[in-house]
């Protein structure tokens, strides 16, 4: 960010094109890449820029609105009439603004503020009315190509369909983000013109400056990556790959172990603690957060969860869970929306848990199914449990207290309440409460005898 006070900056981010070459009925821009949609990763980079957006759509691509965060301006270019014309119709939604002017597309999702804070200091650096970023990329490419003056200002931008077979060899190309005196864009906007398709071109905006004898800068980068644009599900899946490699990197530098970083998947806004140790195949999307001295995986899924220090969980597949230190989950265990495992809870093969919290020490090793429930401190759910929360029509509570003993094969017809310090025996189908301290067998399970747990075996 700027630390210039008297360099303002605004964005204009340009998302009314149609992506026609996508195939969708969504808004280009709304197709997600890491797990967030296009739009939202480039307002994310001008806002770490220092510069406020003003998002340019169309009436097709309208429905955008929704990743557009409260109070930033939105304007309607209707009908699209090409990217110069885009500019002036965001110049109108930010009246009153100066200073520097960004001008990025909505699908360049990797254009990097430090990037975008080097292309404001050519611009301040040359005094110039307009910088270009521009890359070296050969010329297998219809990138409009950079014709720099003696002085090494750009001169020209030609693009490839109108550029002659010289020029064509040109490696430099425009990358489509620039930065431009707003004082100086107000004035010069106005003297574009529609060319024979009716489109009004924002490359057209460097004749004017040099037809003025204004100064045209280029910033080349050295990421050819930043200039990638989303036309086609290809290109989408190249910037996807590419965003993910930038996550895993900052991750990884900021002190996390990836085993094997090309085979997992990180979405942008997962956070991960030091120290954590992110395996083989495993996946991680929306917002999940990992904590320090915590294993996932090998080939884990993680959606929106939450999950404590030293924790392991081992191919299993989590959403909107959350887990508090020392827990441990897996192998093959599921945990839906609403589960939440205290402290020292132990998950073992084939569990899953539902809308229900697990107290801290409470061990479930084995084909069971929790739904629904209160589980207390301390209680052993033996293998093949399950809760039956759904009579048909609605769903009910299963209450289970601290220190209780879930026999294997254990039925709990909700809504029921197991009592602290209670047992019930293999095999039981419980359909009325059982009492604190007693044990419950049969088939419907009857109270019998007051419980005593065994007491472990010295080891």
């Amino acid at each position: 960010m700027s630390e210039d006070p008297s360099d303002t900056r605004v964005a204009f981010v340009l998302a009314a094109g149609l992506g026609t070459r996508m195939r969708s009925r969504t808004c280009k821009v709304l197709h997600p890449a890491a797990g967030r949609p296009l739009l939202a990763h480039v307002l994310d980079a001008v806002a770490a820029a220092g510069a406020r957006p003003v998002v340019v759509l169309s009436r097709e691509s309208d429905p955008a609105r929704a990743v557009v965060p409260e109070g930033v301006p939105v304007a309607l270019q209707e009908p699209p009439r090409g990217t110069g014309d885009a500019v002036r119709v965001a110049l109108g939604a930010a009246s009153g603004a100066t200073g520097t002017c960004f001008i990025v597309y909505g699908d360049t999702v990797l254009v990097r503020p430090e990037t975008l804070e080097r292309l404001a200091g050519e611009l301040r650096g040359r005094g110039a009315v307009l910088a270009i970023l521009t890359g070296v990329v050969g010329t297998d490419n219809e990138y409009g190509r950079i014709v720099r003056g003696s002085g090494g200002d750009v001169d020209r931008i030609v693009e490839h369909r109108l550029a002659t077979a010289a020029e064509r060899r040109i490696t430099e190309s425009n990358f489509g983000a620039y930065a431009a005196d707003l004082a100086w864009l107000r004035s010069a906007v106005p003297k574009l013109r529609a060319n024979e398709t009716g489109e009004v071109f924002l490359t057209d905006l460097v004749k004017v400056a040099r037809d003025e004898g204004r100064t045209v800068a280029a910033l080349s980068t050295e990421d050819p990556s930043e200039g990638l644009g989303v036309n086609t599900r290809a290109d989408l899946a190249r910037i996807d790959g590419i965003l993910r490699d930038r996550i895993r990197e900052r991750h990884m530098a900021a002190g996390v172990t990836f085993t094997d970083p090309r085979s997992s998947s990180v979405d942008a806004d997962v956070e991960i603690a030091a120290d954590a140790v992110i395996e083989r195949g495993t996946i991680l999307e929306g917002r999940t957060r990992v904590g320090r001295d915590s294993r996932i995986g090998p080939y884990s899924i993680l959606r929106d969860t939450v999950v404590g220090e030293r924790c392991r969980v081992e191919a299993s597949v989590l959403e909107e869970a959350t887990l508090e230190d020392d827990v441990r989950v897996g192998p093959f265990s599921h945990l839906r929306p609403g589960a939440y495992l205290e402290r020292g809870v132990e998950m073992g093969n084939f569990g899953e848990v539902k809308a229900s919290r697990l107290g801290s020490g409470t061990k479930m090793h084995h084909f069971s199914y929790v739904g629904d429930a209160a589980v207390g401190k301390g209680v052993n759910i033996g293998a093949g449990t399950i809760t039956l929360n759904y009579d048909g029509a609605r769903k009910h509570r299963t209450e289970i207290g601290d220190d209780v003993f879930i026999g294997s094969d254990t039925l709990l017809r909700a809504p029921v309440t197991v009592g602290d310090g209670a047992a019930t025996g293999a095999g039981a189908v419980v359909t009325k409460d059982v009492p604190p301290g007693m044990l419950a067998v049969g088939m419907p399970a009857r109270a019998i005898k007051r419980y005593e747990r065994p007491k472990k075996a010295p080891k």
